[in-house]
């Protein structure tokens, strides 16, 4: 996993459950790790300009490092994008974060 898509899983993580969060990032990296190179390379493409640009957002003031709710304000603009790859890259990384937590603390429980 890239290091924006590590630390948009971990805005996206809602539990404070370490064990649990870990489980979670391991699954998204693995699941990212798994997908065809063609639908990967986009992936690893969008996660390089959206990291750059937060980088250059935080290098200006605009956004403080580690401000999880500002990262999310920012997740939450580009999902209603109107551009279709901003709205995907927000939503196939929420899905695996919200699939992975829910599927995941279920295990944990049983």
């Amino acid at each position: 996993m890239l290091w924006f898509e590590r630390e948009v899983v971990g805005a996206l993580i809602e539990s404070p459950d370490q064990t649990l969060r870990s489980a979670v990032e391991s699954f998204v990296d693995g699941s990212l790790r798994s997908m065809p190179e063609h639908l990967r390379a986009g992936v690893v493409g969008e996660s390089l300009l959206l990291g750059t640009f937060v980088s250059g957002l935080r290098r200006v003031g605009r956004l403080t490092p580690g401000d999880r709710d500002g990262l999310l304000r920012h997740l939450d603009s580009w999902e209603t994008s109107r551009i279709g790859v901003l709205r995907s890259y927000v939503r196939l990384m929420k899905s695996l974060v919200v699939f992975a937590e829910n599927e995941l603390a279920l295990e944990g429980a049983g």
